[in-house]
Formats: structure tokens, sequence, C-alpha cells
């Protein structure tokens, strides 16, 4: 492929230091922000490659950006979540981008998808197993002390990096929170899903796909007093391939979720944007099976320091999608 311009979208440079560096990886720190450090091994590949690869602070003028690149990359704007405004302004932005012609991975109409995790009912529907969820739509009246069977998780529909989850663990607490619910609940869509314990003692498995195909897993624990597993929140990371069952729930995703997601956005394809240059799943080994808790295509770490080389497939994934093969 001959030499292209490429754009990595990414967020302000401050924003970094909420995530770099951990508990986990204390020496793990941006060498050339906005670029993550795990994208800066993927920009290094394609450099090596010749491309000219530079970041690119989402939310910029799409005709500038049609003038000075030949393909974006969505990889790290953590920012959009920040705010309601934000995530607003976010959608906005890559949904004019989905018009704008530019080659852009992954598909913003695929993004603007999986970004409302409501796809988890879209999932389920397609038989791929996943966390019991149940979906409570902006303004709602739902009293959360008749939803409470066990511990219950509450989450915004739109988050991430755990920003805004809640747990319940008991009758009186649903109760107490109602009240905040109810305001949150009046401009905001939210999830209800039960508690899984497994979380505290088997962690989570994040595992990576590349064009749909199978690269590499990690396992992330959660810290002491918490059910949050993110490095950034004092939990820990293995790197290490996933377990075969595990692995086998992820393959099984990977090839529902074209079914998944065409049977929401049919109008708007006629060719299949699938398989999608990188995807995240996250797993959770539980009594009954493994679980999805989340199938992120959007902005997700992809760990790419965690099997040496997979920039490689990851470059030639990106190389090949951008030349039409």
């Amino acid at each position: 492929m001959q030499s292209k311009r490429i754009g990595f979208i990414t967020c302000k440079p401050e924003k970094l230091a909420d995530y770099f560096p951990t508990a986990a990886e204390p020496d793990l720190r941006p060498t050339e922000p906005p670029f993550t450090p795990d994208d800066q091994i993927a920009v290094d590949e394609l450099r090596r490659r010749g491309h000219a690869v530079t970041p690119v602070i989402w939310g910029g003028d799409i005709g500038t950006l049609k003038e000075s690149f030949d393909l974006l990359v969505v990889r790290s704007p953590w920012d959009y979540m920040d705010t309601i405004a934000l995530r607003k302004a976010f959608f906005s932005w890559i949904g004019t981008l989905d018009k704008s012609g530019i080659q852009v991975f992954n598909p913003p109409a695929v993004m603007t998808w999986l970004t409302d995790k409501r796809y988890l009912l879209d999932l389920e529907e397609a038989g791929v197993p996943v966390v019991p969820t149940a979906h409570v739509a902006p303004g709602s009246a739902i009293q959360l002390a008749d939803c409470f069977q066990g511990p219950l998780v509450i989450k915004p529909a739109i988050s991430a990096a755990g920003e805004g989850l809640v747990l319940l663990q008991t009758e009186p607490e649903a109760e107490a929170f109602q009240t905040e619910f109810t305001r949150l609940n009046a401009t905001q869509g939210y999830l209800l899903q039960p508690l899984i314990d497994e979380i505290r003692s088997e962690g989570e498995w994040s595992l990576i796909y590349f064009g749909g195909a199978y690269s590499h897993a990690l396992l992330k624990k959660p810290a002491a007093g918490t059910i949050l597993c993110h490095a950034e929140r004092g939990g820990s990371l293995l790197f290490q391939n996933a377990p075969a069952q595990v692995r086998a729930v992820a393959d099984q995703l990977i090839e529902r979720l074209p079914g998944a997601f065409h049977r929401c956005k049919a109008e708007r394809y006629r060719s299949s944007p699938f398989p999608l240059l990188y995807l995240r799943v996250d797993v959770i080994p539980t009594e009954r099976g493994p679980l999805i808790s989340e199938c992120e295509g959007v902005e997700p770490e992809l760990f790419f320091r965690a099997r040496p080389g997979c920039e490689k497939v990851f470059a030639d994934m990106l190389c090949a999608r951008s030349s039409g093969e």
C-alpha cells in the first residue's frame, strides 16, 4: 500500500493523566501525547511502514480533516464521556464523519450502536450469553425497590471506564438511592443488572480481535472493596490467553455481531462493515458459564503491549481495509 496520511483520533493530552500511570503499571506513561502509550505502539509500526500518522483531537472541522487525511482511526477520545454535552457533541461529530466520505475505522454507524449499552439486548436476542440486563428509558417512573432481587448494579446506558456505576447491595440502599436515580434517569437511560459475584473472585477477561480474528487477551481483577476492574481504578492486569470456554463465548459474539447490528441498522448499509478493524470483548466467567459484559468497538484500550508483534497484524488489517482488500 502506498504511503497514507493517517489520523488517530484521541483526546486532549491532559486527559491521559486520568489513566496513566497505574498501580498495575507504574512506569507506563505517554511518550508522545496525546497518543496513549498503547496506541504509540501501533503508531510506531505504521510509521515504520512509511505512513504519516498524526494525532487528531476529536471535534475538529470535517472539511479540514478531508483535506489533511486519507483515513481516520478512532482510538482514544476518552473525554467524550465527561459530560452529557460532550457525549452529544461526539455523537454529532462522528455522525458527520459518517456522511463525509472519509474512511473511518471503526465505521461511525457501528460505533454509535456500540456506545449505547442497550446493544447487550440485541446480542441477547441473537443468542449470545450476556450479563442479564434491563434497560430503563430516560424519564421512566421505575422504583428500584420493586426491581430488587439481590445486589443490583446500576450504570448509565452510555458510559465508559465504569463512570456512573452504582452498586446497591440491599433493598434499603435501593430505596435510599431512589431520589437520586430519578434525577439522573430524567435525562439519560440506565441499565439494571444483577451483581455477578464472580467479578470479585474470577475477574473479567478482555479478548482483542483484529479483523474478526482473535489476537490476545488479558485478565483484569478489581481491587479489594470494589467491582471495577479498570487499572486506573486500582485493578490488576495479567497478560495471558483466555480459557477455552471464555474464548468460545467471545468467538460466538464475533460470529453473531453482524446479524445483531443489521437487525438494527439494515437500512444504512448495503454492504457489511464487518469484520471490524478492532474489537474488545469483555467476558466474566460464572458458575453457569461465561457471560459477555461489554463489546467495545469505539475507544477500547487494545493492549498491544500484551502480545509483542500484534501491532503488525493491526497494521496489516488497517492497510488492507484502506486499500479496499
